[in-house]
């Protein structure tokens, strides 16, 4: 009970200063690549997403993202699919560990998340909606007070109630604006 008293009260004062400091959001576009891991029946892909960005903590940034991939047909010298790759959108949130928020010059920081995946292939019937989560290093650089270009390597896992899952790789590349600063 002692433990839960002191976390508490440890939570209610870190709140406290970020109020102070008055609100911090943002908002960010992004677009790359999403590269199948041990999947034979697509190919790579592209997507793009939107990402609002709100400051909680000092070193956590919490980000409400959508998301949206295209994976291409597959290509296989011993398996003809006659399929087109699958259509993902993806809507969850990620926390962002490590990032100063709209800071100048080059920034490190890792960004862990969970979100649902919804994957659509319409040839075979497809449209599965999955819980899965996602884990990554990126780095930024801010190019000015409220602007920053910022490319993340993450690893998105989905997995299935009957077992097994869906991987994939993303590599974006985004533009960032930050509002109260």
């Amino acid at each position: 009970m002692r433990r839960i008293l002191v976390s508490l009260t440890l939570l209610l004062l870190l709140c406290s200063t970020v109020a102070a400091q008055g609100p911090k959001i943002g908002l960010g576009v992004f677009g790359g690549l999403d590269i199948p891991v041990g999947q034979d029946d697509q190919d790579q892909g592209t997507v793009f997403g939107v990402r609002g960005k709100l400051k909680v903590f000092p070193i956590v940034t919490l980000e409400p993202r959508i998301s949206f991939t295209s994976f291409g047909e597959p290509e296989s010298d011993v398996v003809d699919w006659g399929l087109d790759g699958s259509k993902v959108n993806a809507y969850g949130i990620d926390a962002v560990f490590g990032a100063p928020f709209g800071a100048s010059g080059f920034n490190l920081f890792g960004v862990l998340g969970a979100g649902f995946y919804n994957y659509k292939r319409d040839q075979a019937a497809q449209d599965d909606t999955n819980l899965g989560w996602s884990a990554g290093l990126c780095f930024a650089i801010g190019l000015a007070p409220m602007v920053s270009v910022d490319v993340r390597g993450k690893l998105n896992v989905v997995p299935y109630d009957d077992g097994g899952t869906k991987k994939s790789g993303s590599a974006t590349a985004g533009l960032n604006y930050y509002f109260g600063m």
